[in-house]
C-alpha cells in the first residue's frame, strides 16, 4: 500500500495499490477532497480539488 501526506492537514494518507490518475480520495483527518495527480512508484502525488464554479453565461 502507497502513503501520501494531505497538503491541507499534513494527515498520512493510505492509497490503495490500485489507485488511478484523477481518482478522488478523502483525507480521514479533515475531509478534504483531493485528486490522484500523478503516480511514481511508491510515491503519490495529491492536490485539493479545486471545484470550478458553473458559469451561467453572467
Amino acid at each position: 500500500m502507497n502513503s501520501a501526506k494531505c497538503p491541507d492537514c499534513d494527515a498520512e494518507l493510505e492509497i490503495p495499490e490500485d489507485v488511478m490518475q484523477g481518482e478522488i480520495l478523502s483525507c480521514p483527518s479533515c475531509g478534504l477532497e483531493l485528486e490522484v495527480k500523478q503516480i511514481k512508484g511508491e510515491s503519490v502525488e495529491l492536490q485539493e480539488l479545486g471545484i470550478e464554479g458553473e458559469d451561467w453565461g453572467e
